[in-house]
């Protein structure tokens, strides 16, 4: 197992976003109902980072092409369905997908003690 600290447990905050490094990782950090999640920071369908992504109740948004994952299980509910964060319709989505098929995004366990935050990257 391979923890690394990432932040401390004061600057994750609810529904807001937290950009980190760690082992090679470019991740984001949130607060859910209490509880710190962390997934990497890069979409699964161009690489690009969701650092600038919407949160809604437990789901980030990507930014770029819109696609959006449940931030807790890390799974796809809805692929690509905008450019540069403006909405497209929808008959343009599987152009904007360019082939790609949806994905998740990858997740990493959380461990939040003594008022700091690590994540396991193994």
């Amino acid at each position: 197992m391979s923890r690394i600290e990432v932040a401390r447990s004061s600057e994750v905050r609810e529904h807001e976003i937290l950009v980190a490094k760690a082992g090679g990782f470019a991740l984001l950090l949130t607060r859910i109902a209490g509880k710190v999640h962390a997934l990497e920071n890069k979409c699964p369908h161009l690489g690009l980072s969701m650092a600038r992504g919407k949160i809604d109740g437990a789901v980030i948004q990507c930014p770029w092409h819109g696609s959006k994952f449940d931030i807790c299980s890390g799974k796809n509910v809805d692929w690509v369905s905008a450019v540069a964060g403006v909405p497209m319709p929808l008959w343009s989505h599987k152009l904007i997908a360019l082939g790609r098929r949806p994905a998740p995004v990858r997740i990493f366990s959380v461990v939040e003690d003594a008022g700091r935050v690590s994540v396991d990257l193994s």
